[in-house]
């Protein structure tokens, strides 16, 4: 009823304001006890600036990057013969010393296909799942011992170990610095399309100044019709395809929450990130 308001954030929960016939007036909160002004000396209060968040339990870890990938640690062998372990099993894991926490849980990950850039073909890290989870409860000469606490599936040598971290559910939205461009790499699992609450990963992270909460536009170049009249240095407009939400970052490389999508998204289509 107030179409003049186009920002849906403009009231929230606790706000006090005073309705009118035709319009609506947003009120300062008082202390208890203190008389609020008459309604002449009522002025409109500022758009006021509150965090807006984003709540997300999307899985943020599907890929990892080729640096990334060297920092993690991986079991090497197990107390006996067997190819195949599971929970509760023995293993003895290689891992940098400053990453070692004894006592600390660790995510375990398969690493499966490579992951190469779409327009470059250089390649940029791995497909990853998760397998299981590991406590980490002793240091040797060369290796750390650790107990399975958790399978999903087989685990077998080679699998790799990130450090437990609690998905971040709350994504503060930050206004970016300035425009990156980069483009949408590998999307979760073996997903050809993505769509409205999907995760997708990019080739841009904190290096090129992305943080986490920054908003990106999706867009796709378009190709001129058969029938299209135009030179060769004419360039049509890209298609929007949608916004997504950065909600994880890594030195060059970031992962986004898709909040809407006007069509397919794929690997291959460009992002910018929004400045206002």
């Amino acid at each position: 009823n107030n179409p003049f308001i186009r920002n849906p954030h403009l009231i929230y929960p606790g706000q006090k304001v005073a309705i009118y016939d035709g319009r609506i007036e947003l009120l300062p909160n008082y202390p208890e006890g203190e008389t609020p002004p008459a309604e002449k000396d009522l002025v409109v209060m500022p758009e006021p600036e509150e965090e807006i968040t984003i709540t997300t339990n999307a899985d943020l870890r599907s890929f990892i990057s080729d640096a990334a990938l060297k920092r993690s640690g991986m079991i090497v062998d197990t107390v006996d013969n067997r190819i195949l372990m599971t929970k509760d099993d023995v293993v003895f894991v290689q891992m940098d010393d400053q990453m070692a926490q004894i006592g600390s849980v660790y995510d375990l990950y398969e690493v499966g296909d490579a992951v190469t850039h779409p327009h470059t073909n250089a390649k940029l890290g791995h497909k990853i799942t998760r397998v299981g989870s590991l406590d980490l409860n002793r240091a040797h000469k060369q290796v750390y011992s650790g107990v399975i606490s958790a399978a999903v599936q087989e685990i077998e040598r080679g699998t790799i170990l990130l450090p437990h971290v609690e998905p971040e559910e709350d994504i503060v939205l930050r206004r970016a610095d300035s425009v990156i461009n980069g483009t949408i790499i590998a999307g979760q699992q073996r997903q050809l399309s993505l769509a409205q609450g999907d995760v997708f990963y990019v080739d841009m992270g904190t290096d090129a100044g992305l943080q986490s909460g920054n908003m990106l536009t999706v867009v796709r170049p378009r190709t001129a019709s058969e029938l299209g009249l135009q030179g060769d240095n004419v360039e049509l407009p890209d298609t929007l395809l949608g916004r997504a939400l950065v909600v994880k970052t890594d030195t060059s490389t970031a992962a986004a929450l898709i909040l809407k999508a006007a069509e397919p998204i794929v690997r291959g289509d460009l992002v910018y990130t929004e400045t206002e």
